[in-house]
């Protein structure tokens, strides 16, 4: 039988041979997002009830968590979902949670080159279909997490359009970095990045409608002028022969 795969870089889901599983409803697919996110560690009941519930949990919380679980034990062919002293515990190779994966990825890139660094950054954001945790919806715990995510992601982006940057890639720095600022146009590093970018694929217009885009935003949301890093890229840009 084919293992089962965890996704959490965008919808809660689980597949089998890349066949797509029904979990059910939003709740259960919680439960199951805060027991991968503690892979094989037992997670107190608790704990999934504050995954679930964003203020005050009704009294049958606990009993619907139990339900939630004796659904996707059910549900989830060959899944491994133990009951523990202190709540429950789901066994499974991390490997098999892109989440997982995605760290894991993250974390040798930074011992290596640049170059190898950079490919295996483009494989974990390869991993990411949306916001993490489907944009979450949940409790405070899930909350937390897929923030958590979300900004590590925003990181990767970074230092992988660093790493193309130093290794005279810029062409390949653009897609990532474009796709990151559309959806965060207030994080002025990756502005700053994508500028540079532009640059130096001879793209200056481009660079310096990119910061005056971004100067406006601040300005009209924040009311705040252009953080020193990205003024400082605007001015070298600015002295740059075109």
């Amino acid at each position: 039988m084919d293992h089962l795969e965890y996704c959490l870089l965008g919808s809660i889901d689980a597949c089998v041979g890349g066949r797509r599983l029904e979990i059910g409803p939003r709740k259960r697919r919680y439960v199951l997002a805060a027991l991968l996110l503690d892979l094989n560690r037992p997670v107190p009941v608790e704990r999934l009830i504050d995954a679930v519930w964003e203020g005050s949990p009704p009294d049958s919380a606990r009993m619907t968590v139990q339900g939630h679980v004796y659904r996707l034990r059910r549900t989830l062919p060959g899944v491994r979902l133990e009951r523990d002293a202190s709540g429950y515990v789901l066994r499974a190779d991390p490997e098999r949670v892109d989440a997982l994966r995605f760290r894991r990825l993250v974390a040798e890139a930074a011992g290596l080159g640049d170059e190898a660094g950079a490919d295996l950054l483009d494989e974990a954001l390869a991993l990411w279909r949306g916001p993490a945790l489907g944009g979450s919806g949940g409790g405070k715990a899930l909350e937390v997490a897929a923030v958590e995510l979300d900004e590590a992601r925003l990181a990767a982006v970074e230092e992988l359009a660093r790493r193309r940057l130093r290794t005279g890639r810029p062409e390949l720095a653009v897609t990532p970095l474009r796709a990151s600022v559309t959806a965060d146009p207030q994080r002025e590093r990756l502005v700053s990045l994508l500028m540079t970018a532009f640059y130096r694929l001879g793209r200056q217009a481009e660079a310096l409608e990119l910061y005056e885009r971004t100067r406006r935003l601040l300005a009209d949301q924040l009311g705040v002028d252009p953080g020193a890093e990205l003024q400082t890229t605007f001015e070298s840009l600015l002295a740059a022969p075109p």
